[in-house]
């Protein structure tokens, strides 16, 4: 069974409800869900998910491209085709990502430390 947080991301829903549409456009939250009424502003993930998109992406098109030299393709076949494949990766798990972190967040409750917080 997949826990809520990530079944929430994987579906791109609200996470505390599971219904209303998480994001407004491609990587652009909405300011809060339309089914029940959620508050998305205080959440912010950063770069987080950029950080994560390229570690993975990077774990993938790296072999890809020695595999295609190995193979014998052309150097300049082999490079546009890695950074073909490098680029819709990273445009498709960007969204995922960034709705998984913010389900997360959501999940545990994470904020912004205050001056409250420090003392």
């Amino acid at each position: 069974m997949i826990p809520a947080p990530f079944l929430a991301a994987l579906r791109m829903r609200c996470p505390q409800c599971g219904q209303g549409e998480l994001f407004q456009s491609y990587l652009k939250l909405s300011d809060s869900c339309r089914a029940c009424g959620a508050d998305f502003r205080a959440a912010d993930s950063g770069d987080g998910p950029a950080v994560f998109v390229v570690l993975v992406v990077g774990a993938i098109a790296t072999p890809l491209l020695f595999i295609l030299q190995i193979a014998g393709a052309p150097t300049w076949v082999a490079i546009a085709v890695t950074l073909a494949a490098a680029t819709a990766l990273c445009l498709a798990l960007l969204p995922l990502f960034k709705a998984t972190l913010f389900a997360l967040q959501w999940k545990h409750k994470a904020r912004e430390a205050t001056h409250e917080d420090i003392e």
